[in-house]
């Protein structure tokens, strides 16, 4: 058996085949392509499909695969990308992606019109937002009425690509939370905000349990691909939740960090009760009754890469590393990376980033140390308000876990240890062990760990009182130019 992981990311699309063992064969990727127009960003979804194929096309041309086997295509990534087709699947317009934001007045009318906590309690999320389809949805209403009339299909992307890959248009619970018009906690549509919305009538699709067996490939479509004995998709689940799984950090006590240009945090709730004072994000789980609590912080790695390019000339990584190793914390400045404004856990609106404390005696490095010490400062606040009862590790997958330095910083500043796999691929390897299950390979998501488990590196935390001072002063910062 083989499994091709698909990953639909932000930045790049990426294909990983792995045999029925879980050991990797090949890889192949290909960055992301946007048409980009002030705060509007838009995808063809019909390349996107191409890209696709194409990527398990080199995937098996690099293993050397033959048609003897049977293969299971899996489906991750992100979530909220929407995609609109008239009732014969071809696209009415261009699909939005997630970053679009041009429908910020309509997510304030959301919020205007709801009343939010009640709108927390069903949709697991606790502040609309633009980059959710159902803002995008009121804006069509709004600007391009005549595009939704045209609409039989309202899709998300990777709704869109079982629909390509079956013909059956059919969404994936795990992603559903990332709409604003799923009912979460009852496994349904919110018909009253799709109705606002302007949601055409029958448009949205069937959701199935993640990691569900959505059927075989259309004939069509398998000749395009290469040769097997049969090809069967599999509908997977969100990139995040899949990262969980192929580091083997979906369980109770555990925090998944994705510590690439977003900070996000996923972690399986452990007798979870909705309470509106906690803004933090739940979903459904990847299990029957499972609860996943989730923060996505805007300013991430995006904030070290945005100082990297604009101060240190685009210093190498590795080299800046060096030269952070020899810097004293009680020397530094402190920075706030709130570059992107609101962040969780504290959602202050007039947020900005910010360095304190400077002197004629620091320079680009110690602004630096800063930069990676306030992201770790952001981190800690969100894992200590995601589990006020403290956590067991932090499993950190994405582009800044390849920092050690980094790593052993955000190990002193949270107090509790860092793990570090070398999986470089953590959520493809999730998703196809969520196909695994389904076609009954494994027992179970756990089953997993015997399967070419990826060795970990364990980064063990040194607290101080000089460690704890600092983050009480970023707390002090913070909470008195934005709080005050």
């Amino acid at each position: 058996m083989l499994v091709y992981a698909v990953d639909v990311g932000t930045t790049n699309t990426k294909v990983v085949l792995y045999d029925g063992q879980l050991r990797r064969l090949a890889t192949a990727s290909k960055p992301a392509d946007y048409s980009r127009s002030g705060n509007r960003v838009e995808f063809d979804p019909a390349s996107l499909f191409d890209t696709v194929v194409a990527l398990i096309g080199r995937c098996a041309n690099s293993a050397g695969t033959g048609p003897e086997h049977a293969a299971v295509i899996a489906l991750t990534g992100q979530a909220e990308s929407l995609v609109l087709t008239d009732g014969a699947g071809v696209p009415v317009r261009p699909a939005l992606s997630w970053l679009d934001e041009r429908a910020t007045q309509e997510a304030a009318e959301m919020a205007d019109c709801f009343d939010r906590d009640q709108a927390f309690a069903i949709t697991g999320e606790p502040f609309p937002s633009p980059t959710w389809p159902a803002a995008k949805l009121r804006w069509l209403r709004h600007h391009e009425p005549a595009t939704l009339t045209a609409t039989r299909h309202v899709l998300m992307v990777k709704d869109e690509l079982i629909r390509r890959f079956t013909g059956k248009p059919v969404g994936e619970a795990t992603t559903r939370g990332f709409t604003y018009f799923w009912d979460v906690a009852n496994g349904r549509y919110w018909e009253e905000m799709l109705a606002f919305c302007g949601a055409p009538d029958g448009s949205l699709p069937e959701v199935v349990p993640p990691g569900s067996d959505v059927g075989a490939v259309s004939a069509d479509v398998a000749e395009r691909l290469p040769p097997a004995r049969s090809y069967r998709i599999n509908a997977g689940a969100l990139d995040h939740f899949c990262a969980m799984v192929g580091t083997g950090s979906y369980a109770v006590g555990t925090m998944s960090e994705s510590a690439g240009t977003v900070l996000s945090l996923s972690m399986l709730a452990s007798d979870w009760t909705f309470d509106p004072s906690r803004k933090v994000s739940f979903h459904s789980g990847l299990r029957s009754g499972d609860t996943v609590l989730f923060n996505g912080a805007d300013s991430g790695g995006v904030a070290l890469e945005w100082f990297r390019r604009g101060a240190l000339a685009d210093m190498p990584y590795t080299e800046l590393e060096d030269q952070l190793r020899a810097r004293s914390p009680r020397d530094a400045p402190m920075f706030l990376p709130y570059l992107t404004g609101i962040n969780p856990p504290d959602y202050l609106s007039n947020a900005r980033g910010a360095f304190l404390g400077l002197d004629l005696g620091h320079d680009r490095i110690d602004m630096a140390y800063a930069v990676e010490e306030g992201i770790a400062h952001l981190l800690r606040r969100n894992v200590e308000y995601i589990e006020p009862d403290g956590v067991t590790e932090i499993v950190s997958t994405g582009g800044g876990a390849a920092s050690t330095f980094w790593n052993q910083l955000k190990a002193d500043v949270c107090g509790v240890d860092v793990v570090v796999p070398d999986e470089h691929e953590a959520t493809c390897r999730g998703a196809a062990i969520l196909a695994l299950v389904a076609a009954g390979t494994l027992r179970g998501m756990d089953e997993a760990k015997d399967l070419h488990q990826p060795p970990t590196r364990r980064y063990r935390p040194s607290r101080s009182p000089d460690r704890d001072a600092r983050y009480l002063l970023f707390e002090d910062y913070l909470h008195r130019l934005y709080k005050g």
